[in-house]
């Protein structure tokens, strides 16, 4: 217990014997929810849902929990979640179907507010899971084949980074007292040991109790470093970051030249978004000790998010220089070399990754999605088949393995592994996306669209979904629907050089002239190489009588597809 199961996005090192991440509330592994429900695994990660593996004692089962992100979270949202699970529980308790998903119980525990869901007949134990993955799928027009847009599909599964491990907090010394609202000193013993107590309190979960007594300590003894860094821990728990800022300020006026300390407070300065000063403090722990690991791993994640890529590659070296066996690094290697698409490093480093813990089914997922960005998705299928073995109840390693059979044409079986996937996440929007993708490959439209329409319901900015429905309705000659679909494309990127086409080709259908004209303006400004939109501009200019304009497009247009056939466009 200690380390944050997301490790892609925190990846805090806690006390041990902490229940929650003192920086985003997960429950950690071995945590208990309610006494009852041993969480064990984080499954996945969608915007404001996360779900875990976990183990219900009282009926000796694995179950499913799923929760909304602790930090995301209003009292209003969490009222309307349990009353939507207070919903689900009571349909549930009406199926009786082997095999089926029902929500068994739901409740709220610290910071966190879940849902416990299970299979009606008994379920597959399970193993760790990978994070999410994203897919992203543009066709290149209105007029393409679903066939052609198909091919042209762009999964974009690893864009996510890891958040790298912090080092923990001070250690927690053991003290057989109990902690209450208000501790207090027992007659006829010594006067309690208030840091003591705080760190009880911490490991208990009791963290109002728990930051009474470090503020205590600290008043105590103004240089106790650990009650101020414990203080600071606390804080930073109970979602108040500024004031953690200020214990580790103090704390470092005690010690400016501890490493750990100032990554400390790097990864406060994280919470609070800022960067640069978060920077500094790595800088400055390095400074101070060139070969804290931890410093470089946390500089890396950093680094990864500001899109520095080059510079994160640097520091995860440094990081595995000084301890190689650290198999989230390298996972956040590949996963860094995968987004400058340098295909054969990423899987020579998560090959690294797999020598250190190969019963991990994130990594053998990250393998087989790197094999199909390769072009090798009949290699990949068996990776995903292997990680599904360690872990049955994955959604997203569903949606990985459905995406391989899609790219080897195995349609039918690409829609059945969707639907699995979507049976035990059925918000998963990347899943809904890319069953519409296949449907609309096999002309189903009609049903491609409701996919389309379930991935936009859980994500509303999957601009690719958008675009897709557009030029589906196009399709089937419903144009205002398609012209609000790119509108709602160009909303998320309005340098959408598709969707601006593909808006003149409404608008042309609409015989709204002017305004496809400026919207095909639109797309040949973005992408003057883009012979399509000047023929379409074309048609358009004709179409107001502006024939000398019209000419000079399509002869434009011609002269861009002559110069990419002979390689110069």
């Amino acid at each position: 217990m200690g380390l944050c199961l997301d490790v892609e996005h925190c990846g805090y090192d806690n006390r041990e014997n902490a229940r929650f991440c003192a920086r985003c509330g997960f429950p950690l592994k071995g945590t208990f929810l309610q006494e009852r429900y041993e969480i064990q695994n984080l499954i996945h990660q969608d915007r404001n849902i996360i779900t875990f593996d976990a183990y219900d004692h009282d009926n000796d089962q694995p179950v499913t929990v799923r929760a909304i992100v602790p930090q995301r979270t209003t009292e209003q949202e969490s009222e309307s979640f349990l009353q939507d699970a207070e919903l689900a529980r009571s349909l549930s308790a009406r199926i009786t179907e082997p095999g089926s998903i029902r929500v068994t119980d739901y409740g709220q525990d610290g910071p966190l507010t879940f849902l416990v869901k299970t299979e009606f007949s008994a379920p597959v134990a399970k193993q760790p899971a990978p994070g999410a993955r994203v897919a992203a799928y543009v066709g290149s027009s209105a007029t393409q084949s679903a066939q052609e847009a198909l091919n042209e599909s762009d999964d974009g599964e690893m864009a996510t980074q890891l958040r790298i491990v912090v080092p923990d907090v001070p250690n927690i010394r053991q003290a057989p007292i109990s902690t209450g609202s208000s501790p207090a000193q027992p007659l006829f013993q010594q006067p309690p040991d208030w840091l003591d107590r705080g760190n009880l309190a911490y490991e208990l979960n009791n963290y109002e109790d728990a930051l009474a007594a470090y503020e205590i300590a600290c008043n105590q003894d103004s240089t106790s470093l650990d009650a101020w860094s414990g203080k600071g821990a606390t804080l930073l728990h109970l979602g108040r970051p500024e004031e953690a800022l200020q214990a580790y300020n103090h704390a470092l006026s005690l010690r400016s030249n501890d490493p750990e300390l100032w990554t400390l407070r790097a990864n406060v300065l994280h919470e609070l978004r800022q960067f640069e000063e978060e920077m500094y403090c790595y800088d400055q722990a390095l400074a101070f000790n060139p070969d804290y690991v931890y410093a470089w791993s946390g500089r890396g994640m950093a680094l990864a998010e500001q899109n520095k890529p080059e510079e994160a590659l640097l520091a995860f070296d440094r990081a595995l220089l000084l301890d190689p066996r650290q198999s989230t690094v390298w996972q956040a290697m590949s996963d860094t070399l995968y987004s400058l698409q340098r295909y054969d490093e990423a899987l020579i480093t998560i090959d690294r990754a797999l020598e250190l813990d190969n019963r991990r089914s994130s990594l053998w997922d990250t393998r087989g999605n790197i094999l199909r960005r390769m072009k090798n998705p009949d290699q990949a299928l068996p990776l995903h088949e292997r990680a599904l073995e360690l872990d049955p109840q994955n959604a997203t390693l569903w949606f990985d393995k459905g995406n391989d059979l899609r790219d080897m044409r195995r349609y039918a079986e690409a829609l059945s592994d969707y639907d699995e996937s979507l049976a035990l996440d059925p918000t998963l929007a990347g899943a809904w996306y890319n069953r519409g993708n296949v449907l609309a490959t096999l002309r189903m439209f009609e049903d491609a669209l409701e996919s389309y329409d379930h991935a936009l319901k859980y994500d509303d900015g999957l601009i690719s979904a958008w675009y897709n429905k557009g030029s589906l309705l196009h399709e089937l000659k419903r144009h205002a629907e398609a012209l609000d679909a790119f509108d709602r494309a160009l909303a998320v990127d309005t340098h959408y050089i598709a969707a601006w086409n593909n808006k003149g080709l409404s608008l042309f259908a609409l015989g709204r002239m002017d305004e496809a004209l400026a919207a095909l303006d639109q797309a040949t400004s973005f992408a003057p190489e883009e012979p399509d939109a000047w023929y379409n501009k074309a048609v358009v200019l004709e179409k107001l009588g502006r024939k000398q304009e019209a000419l000079t497009c399509q002869q434009w247009a011609h002269s861009l597809e002559e110069q990419g056939k002979l390689g110069l466009a």
